[in-house]
């Protein structure tokens, strides 16, 4: 992953219109490979959950002592515990994600003009955050 950067300043070229989209599109990218990743985890406890009930069925054939048959239905459901959290934490980053771009469009919308229009001016501009209201 990238340096992570400090918190949003009070004003400032941190806080600028190129600063800002590429923070809401660092913001999407991290969310999107956590989005990844927990699919890739809860897939994996999924398996390892059905795995262990098999094994669980397998032992109880051939008659293995009930305690460890039960021990292992008890992994299971632990896995499908963790499978459960990587789906929320899955949706959760998708979520965020998906705000994440909504924001960057609306704000491409709202200041890019804006942006554009200053940048190509020869006329030196205040800092952002000079317009603010207190």
């Amino acid at each position: 992953m990238g340096e992570i950067t400090p918190a949003a300043e009070s004003e400032g070229a941190a806080n600028g219109y190129t600063a800002l989209a590429a923070k809401l599109q660092a913001m999407q990218q991290a969310a999107d490979a956590l989005l990844e990743q927990a699919e890739q985890v809860a897939s994996r406890m999924r398996r390892n959950a059905n795995a262990a009930v098999t094994l669980a069925d397998l032992c109880a054939a051939a008659e293995v002592d009930p305690r460890h048959v039960a021990a292992i239905g008890d992994v299971s459901l632990a896995f499908g515990r963790v499978a459960g959290g990587g789906r929320q934490v899955a949706a959760a980053s998708e979520a965020v994600s998906e705000a994440a771009g909504h924001l960057r469009a609306q704000h491409r919308v709202e200041y890019g003009g804006i942006h554009a229009a200053a940048a190509a001016s020869r006329a030196r501009q205040a800092k952002p955050g000079f317009y603010r209201q207190t």
